[in-house]
């Protein structure tokens, strides 16, 4: 590879990462069609960039984030992988690199190494992106085990961080349903009042937010409130859902097809 692939590689990571985030402000205006067409331009360009041998760091690690958005979980590695065998990287580069690590391999089905691997991020600073996906990560390992004390202590905790993320919200509406489901009686029903609470807010806070959406479309329909339901998943076919959302298009379809 010549001296003008990698210049070239580098001018065209740099259109790349433009189109990425023309992509990304196009979901912020609530045009994930648009955004769509957007994304799949940026990664063909992300692509072709890699093939030539673009090095540029903030281009690497987006690429591997909207790799993995598209489900290419490998790809995504190996890009991590290539670059975290870099000599440059700096405390906030990696803080970056361990979080977006700690999502593969959630998503590949190794939730304690990613739990163990954003707590390494953690070690490095704590904000609202760390609250928010290790809160997400530990209610999953709280589904898994039955065990809830690590999960609330630490969704209080981002809660009192940020009373107003969406996404913390969400988590804690996600937390006190699976709690819901562990208990009985009236114990049971004072959870699922909490996580429709926790649930209503994150809606209010993200109108847009997936995983909300899904989930409490889902406590409405358990509810008997199948006209809020619908209302949630009306507009379920112009969602852009990436690979990495834990709500799949499936489930928000079989979900719909539930509620009639």
């Amino acid at each position: 590879m010549g001296l003008f692939d990698g210049v070239k590689g580098t001018l065209t990571g740099t259109k790349a990462y433009r189109t990425h985030v023309a992509a990304n402000k196009l979901m912020d205006q609530g045009r994930p069609a648009e955004a769509r067409q957007k994304f799949m331009q940026a990664l063909a360009l992300y692509d072709e960039a890699n093939r030539l041998g673009g090095a540029d760091l903030t281009v690497q690690r987006a690429y591997g984030v909207l790799l993995m958005r598209e489900g290419r979980f490998q790809d995504a590695h190996d890009v991590m992988v290539k670059v975290s065998k870099r000599k440059d990287l700096k405390e906030q580069d990696w803080f970056n690199l361990r979080v977006q690590f700690s999502l593969y391999l959630w998503k590949t089905g190794q939730l304690d190494k990613a739990i163990e691997t954003i707590n390494r991020a953690a070690a490095i600073q704590t904000n609202g992106m760390i609250y928010s996906t290790l809160g997400m990560y530990l209610v999953d390992k709280a589904r898994q085990t039955g065990d809830f004390a690590e999960a609330l202590a630490y969704n209080e905790q981002a809660l009192d961080y940020d009373d107003e993320d969406g996404s913390v919200l969400d988590n804690m509406g996600q937390l006190y349903e699976a709690m819901s489901e562990a208990a009985e009686g009236e114990q049971a029903e004072e959870y699922r009042a909490k996580a429709l609470d926790f649930y209503e807010k994150a809606h209010k806070a993200k109108p847009r937010q997936i995983t909300t959406l899904y989930y409490l479309a889902r406590m409405y329909h358990r509810n008997g409130d199948d006209a809020r339901a619908r209302e949630l998943l009306a507009n379920r076919d112009k969602l852009y859902i990436s690979a990495v959302c834990p709500v799949r298009p499936d489930m928000m379809e079989a979900l719909a097809a539930e509620i009639g």
